[in-house]
C-alpha cells in the first residue's frame, strides 16, 4: 500500500524555538518513521505545497493544498497534516472541493507537538492509516482522538467549529463516519451522508462576512461584501426585534447582499424567527458552520 503524505504545518510539525512553537520541518518525516517504528509494511510519499501555523491560512491556501492532493497519482490515499485551530475550515473547504473522492483524503493533526507525551498526533495518523487501508470511504475525512476516547473518522464537511479553549473534534449531532477500535474501522450504523452539491470547479471567488450573535452587536457596512452568514443563538434566533440588527438586514437587502442563517432547524418556532421572511434571512439547511461559510465562498 503506498500513501501520499501532504505536510502543512501546525502543531503536529512544531518545535519549541526560543519559547515559542513554531513549525518545523524536520517533525513531518518524524511523524513517518514514529509510525514505520510499529508498521513497515506502507510506502510513504511526500508533498508540501505550504507550511505554516494553520491560524494564518487564506482561502489561496486552500486552492493550493487542493491543487496538491488533486496531482497525486499511483496513491491508495492521501494523508495531510494539519493545524487544529483551523482544522474543521479546511476539512470543510476540502469536503466540498473534492466531495466523494475515489481516493480517500484524511486530515491529521494534534493537540501538542510530537515530542510531548500528551499528543494524539501519531494516534491519529495512525487511525488514518488503517482507514485507508480499510477501503470502506471515498471522499475526504479527519482522524482525532479526543482525550480519553477512541481514534474517530469523521466525515470532512460535518467537522464542527472548536468550542473555546478545547481541541476536542465533533461532528454535527454526532454525525461521524467510523471509529478504530484495536486497529479495525468500525462504521457507525448511524451515519447519514450528506449531500451539498458539485463545487468541485468552484474557487473561493468573493467575500463572505460571518457574524456570531451575541448581545450588544456592532454591525459592520457590507459594502463590497457577497454574502453574509449569520450564526444564530443555540436555539436558531436572531435579535430581529431590534431596531438595529432590522437596519442591517434593511441595509443588506438594499445592496442586494443575501443573507443566510446557520444552526436554526424547524420545531421551536419562537416569534423572533417568524421575521425571518420579512428581513430577507435564508435559512440554510442543518450543517457545521464551517461547512456553511465554504458553502458560500464557493457558491
Amino acid at each position: 500500500m503506498k500513501i501520499t503524505v501532504i505536510f502543512t504545518g501546525g502543531t503536529i510539525a512544531c518545535s519549541n524555538k526560543n519559547g515559542a512553537l513554531s513549525p518545523d520541518g524536520a517533525n513531518s518525516f518524524t511523524l513517518i518513521e514514529m509510525y514505520r517504528a510499529e508498521d513497515d509494511s506502507v510506502e510513504f510519499a511526500a508533498g508540501s505545497p505550504y507550511f505554516i501555523l494553520s491560524e494564518n491560512l487564506g482561502a489561496e491556501h486552500w486552492d493550493k493544498l487542493c491543487g496538491c492532493i488533486r496531482g497525486v497519482r499511483g496513491s491508495d490515499g492521501v494523508i495531510v497534516t494539519h493545524g487544529t485551530d483551523t482544522l474543521p475550515y479546511t476539512a470543510a473547504y476540502l469536503g466540498l472541493k473534492l466531495g466523494l473522492c475515489d481516493v480517500p483524503v484524511v486530515l491529521v493533526s494534534a493537540a501538542y507537538p510530537l515530542s510531548d507525551s500528551r499528543s494524539n498526533g501519531l494516534d491519529n495518523f495512525r487511525g488514518a492509516v488503517y482507514f485507508i487501508r480499510s477501503g470502506v470511504g471515498k471522499g475526504v475525512f479527519v482522524s482525532y482522538k479526543n482525550n480519553g476516547e477512541n481514534v474517530r473518522i469523521h466525515r470532512a464537511a460535518c467537522v464542527l467549529p472548536h468550542m473555546p479553549f478545547s481541541d476536542s473534534v465533533q461532528s454535527v449531532r454526532g454525525n461521524y463516519f467510523a471509529d478504530i477500535v484495536g486497529g479495525d474501522v468500525v462504521l457507525n450504523p448511524g451515519f447519514c451522508e450528506d449531500s451539498f452539491g458539485d463545487f468541485s470547479e468552484c474557487g473561493a471567488n468573493g467575500n463572505v462576512l460571518w457574524l456570531r450573535a451575541h448581545p450588544g452587536m456592532v454591525y459592520p457596512p457590507v459594502d463590497g461584501i457577497k454574502a453574509v452568514l449569520l450564526e444564530g443563538y443555540h436555539s436558531g434566533t436572531l435579535p430581529t426585534a431590534r431596531e438595529d440588527f432590522r437596519g442591517f438586514c434593511a441595509a443588506a437587502k438594499e445592496a442586494g447582499v443575501p443573507l443566510y442563517l446557520t444552526g436554526s432547524e424547524e420545531g421551536f418556532d419562537y416569534e423572533s424567527k417568524q421575521a425571518f421572511d420579512e428581513l430577507g434571512i435564508t435559512v440554510l439547511p442543518p450543517m457545521s458552520p464551517a461547512a456553511a461559510y465554504a458553502t458560500l465562498l464557493l457558491k
